[in-house]
């Protein structure tokens, strides 16, 4: 067994990396936001302006529509055929190879996209589980139920090691994934079938494993009235949440923040101590909160990317002080009793009342 040490964080100076996930229909301006994020982490990466930016391309060569805006973009076209026009898929394996042959080529940041065709491509993953389905019940319909799970126990380690290979990835990656919109119920508006990594209130489903989403650093999804702004922020760490405006196109600076942030430098931390401590005010009520907004405007505007998060906040505590107890050890009827402590009726009390009346008149 090798010796297992532990090691001061002051001592620990390597970079981050980045993994963050752009998701979004037709029309969104997915290929585009890549582009200019990856350029401004690429720049603060190795130090200078026009540094590489590594692009897988799944979509027919669509990033080359970009190829004048962006020179110093290094382009892979990740076709599902080989030279020979054999068939070889978007599988797992193949994308491993991706990420490996980024980090020997030393590129500081990767493109994926896109990445669906991982997730239901050809030879992606549910292509992966249809066939090792249909070899398990040797094309007898009535067994598919039976053995699907069997089926994913195969697959999913494969796709589990691409995934595990992401994130443990030397380069920053930026992986884009197509979405569908969502059935959305007439009266609520919100979505009418929910799962275990779809919220009720985003009405778009990425076109890729529902838990891909929990390992990136940041994942939006992007809607059509809103190009490029992150619309819908599904996983957005304090230390983002005040760089990402939902009404602003992201772009080469918000790559430039993200990679400040993952290099140790930047104000991200600051930003998230101001945002913890706005937490803490509006948990002491409206009051304080509105105290605490007027005396340190600039943390005021850092908190305006949780204002609503800190309304609801300082509305529970107001709602909470207003039905506490003064005194919460004061003698107090236990429940189904009145004042007296005793568990009677209105009714009773009213004949018992009169009767302690007539006996005072008698006496």
């Amino acid at each position: 067994m090798g010796v297992i040490r532990f090691i001061p964080v002051t001592e620990i100076n390597d970079p981050l990396t980045l993994s963050i996930g752009l998701s979004g229909g037709s029309g969104t301006g997915k290929t585009y936001t890549a582009l200019l994020m990856a350029r401004g982490i690429a720049e603060v990466v190795t130090g200078k302006p026009g540094a590489p930016i590594g692009y897988v391309d799944t979509e027919n060569r669509r990033a080359l529509h970009y190829k004048a805006a962006f020179p110093e973009m290094m382009h892979f076209d990740f076709a599902a055929v080989d030279d020979k026009g054999s068939v070889v898929g978007f599988g797992p394996e193949r994308w491993i190879e991706v990420i490996d042959a980024a980090e020997e080529a030393g590129l500081p940041v990767l493109i994926l996209d896109s990445f669906s065709h991982a997730w239901e491509g050809v030879g992606g993953v549910l292509d992966l589980h249809a066939t090792t389905l249909d070899r398990l019940t040797r094309g007898d319909d009535s067994k598919k139920d039976q053995r699907s799970q069997l089926a994913w126990a195969e697959v999913k380690p494969r796709y589990r090691r691409l995934i595990d290979r992401i994130v443990r990835a030397k380069t920053n990656i930026i992986i884009c994934t197509r979405a569908k919109p969502v059935m959305q119920d007439f009266k609520t508006k919100l979505n009418a079938r929910t799962t275990k990594t779809r919220r009720k209130d985003v009405p778009w489903d990425p076109a890729a494993d529902g838990d891909l989403m929990f390992e990136m650093t940041t994942m939006v999804i992007l809607d059509p009235v809103a190009p490029g702004c992150p619309v819908h922020q599904i996983k957005v760490a304090d230390q983002f949440k005040a760089l990402l405006n939902p009404r602003q196109p992201m772009g080469a600076e918000t790559g430039r923040k993200m990679a400040e942030w993952a290099k140790g430098q930047g104000s991200a931390q600051e930003q998230k101590a101001a945002l913890d401590e706005a937490r803490t005010q509006a948990r002491r009520g409206r009051s304080a909160m509105r105290t605490w907004w007027q005396e340190n405007p600039q943390k005021a505007e850092v908190a305006k990317a949780i204002l609503a998060e800190l309304q609801e906040l300082a509305a529970a505590a107001d709602r909470e002080a207003e039905t506490a107890d003064d005194d919460p050890f004061a003698d107090r009827p236990q429940p189904g009793e009145d004042e007296a402590g005793d568990s009677m009726t209105p009714e009773q009390r009213a004949e018992y009342e009169a009767a302690i009346a007539n006996m005072r008149e008698s006496a």
